[in-house]
């Protein structure tokens, strides 16, 4: 009759599942990775200005629309220092080119419900004026349409 687990044999198993098993895990190691990756990935908010600007004219109706807005980018936190400060340095250059921007805005563009075109139009801009195109998304803090 054949044994399975004779003395060897089950030596030999267990000899192998230890060694297969050695350097493959070291808490600290892994936490280290986690805890890493967590602050890396982290996503912060960074101010880019409040602006209000006035679209021209519609043809159809004579109306004006004013757009009051304040926006805000979003990226990894620990980039948010060297941002903020290349955003101080750029402030003017800033401000131009948001306004810009928002000049020309379409009226299909304000309709959409989370002004997503307006929103990607915004973060081009901005990442190709930043230096490493640091902002992964753009958003508003207020946003108010006036008609005149």
């Amino acid at each position: 009759m054949l044994h399975l687990f004779t003395p060897i044999r089950t030596s030999l198993l267990a000899l192998a599942l230890c060694v297969s098993q050695v350097g493959c895990y070291s808490d600290e190691s892994l936490l280290k990775r986690i805890r890493n990756h967590a602050i890396r990935t982290r996503v912060d908010e960074v101010e880019l200005g409040q602006f209000r600007v006035t679209l021209p004219r519609n043809d159809r109706t004579g109306e004006m629309t004013e757009i009051d807005i304040r926006i805000f980018g979003e990226s990894f936190r620990y980039r948010v220092n060297e941002i903020e400060e290349e955003l101080e340095a750029k402030a003017p250059l800033i401000e131009d080119l948001a306004m810009r921007t928002l000049r020309e805005t379409t009226r299909q563009e304000l309709a959409e419900p989370d002004l997503e075109s307006l929103r990607g139009r915004l973060l081009n801009s901005m990442n190709q004026l930043l230096t490493d195109a640091p902002l992964a998304s753009v958003g508003f803090y207020d946003v108010r349409f006036i008609r005149h």
